[in-house]
């Protein structure tokens, strides 16, 4: 779901330290040539020069010098120490993740799909949740940087030579939970467009979308896979990386899938359960991510007072 848009203009100094630090990594490395993976670049640039900015700042921040940038901004810009030194840093914290990524995508590819065929984007954009362990502040990536992410490992990922490529063997336990999100992927976007339906009729000041209305959209869609055509036969094998999926592509991508006549139609079982619960809490503004004593959160994932993908509590909506 898209941010509100962020108030303030850019301080000029952050806007100029941001272009030094972009030509001081084309001079050490060179830059990309996609408009994705330059504003990615701004985007971690900007995040490890002001750590505390919010996400929707970052992004905003990165599209403004994105779409004001010349090819003299980056030659004339001046390169000292401090810039110079957050290149750096921007190129290992880049270079890391993406070895974390091809490295799965490399068991992925070994164990599970050695015919790859050549359209990578859906299944890059589902290995980048799992590179959580990778991130060492525990911060999702930011819009800018997952975008950037993905369009330089489609871009560069060789899936022949991931045939024989030597690959630790740890990487396999990950592919076997890619395999396991691209399996669940009707099932997820199913939750993603009964969400984004639910926002759209309900809710269409919601900003962000939290665990427990995904969680509740895959319960009436469990309910009624035969409206999405998807096999009875199918269960869930792992509810909480579902949740990941669709909570990556709602609120980090901000992707919201067109939905479906299905999807609308179950919006409503969704908002009747919401209501039902705001009924018997009395004033809690389920929108506004305020948390009920077991722990509801719709807004935001953050506030809940259990873990992402826990089983909802009996009497909450995510289990009616």
């Amino acid at each position: 779901m898209p941010p509100e848009d962020p108030t303030s203009a850019r301080d000029p100094e952050v806007t100029a330290t941001l272009i030094s630090g972009l030509s001081a990594y084309g001079r050490l490395y060179g830059l990309p040539n996609s408009p994705e993976q330059v504003q990615g670049l701004i985007g971690t640039l900007l995040r490890l020069h002001l750590p505390e900015e919010p996400a929707a700042l970052i992004d905003a921040v990165a599209q403004q010098v994105l779409d004001g940038l010349t090819p003299n901004d980056i030659k004339n810009a001046i390169v000292d120490r401090a810039t110079s030194a957050l290149a750096k840093e921007a190129h290992r914290w880049q270079e890391h993740l993406d070895h974390q990524a091809q490295n799965i995508l490399t068991a992925y590819v070994q164990r599970y799909r050695p015919n790859l065929t050549p359209d990578l984007r859906p299944i890059v954009t589902a290995v980048i949740p799992l590179l959580g362990g990778a991130i060492a502040d525990h911060r999702p990536l930011t819009r800018s940087e997952a975008l950037g992410l993905i369009s330089q490992i489609v871009q560069t990922f060789d899936v022949n030579g991931a045939i024989a490529a030597a690959v630790d063997p740890t990487y396999f336990a990950i592919a076997a939970t890619l395999a396991t999100a691209l399996a669940q992927r009707p099932m997820a976007e199913a939750v993603g467009e009964t969400v984004t339906a639910y926002v759209k009729s309900h809710a269409p000041t919601l900003l962000n979308v939290g665990a427990d209305l995904i969680a509740a959209a895959l319960s009436a869609v469990l309910k009624n896979q035969v409206d999405f055509n998807i096999d009875t036969q199918f269960s869930v094998i792992d509810e909480k990386l579902l949740i990941e999926q669709v909570n990556f592509q709602l609120n980090i991508l901000q992707q919201s899938p067109l939905p479906s006549k299905a999807a609308w139609a179950i919006a409503d079982q969704v908002s009747a359960a919401v209501e039902q619960y705001r009924n018997r809490e009395g004033s809690v503004d389920v929108t506004a991510g305020l948390v009920s004593g077991d722990g509801l959160s719709i807004s935001s994932p953050l506030t809940s007072t259990r873990r992402l993908g826990d089983r909802p509590p009996t009497d909450s909506p995510a289990s009616e």
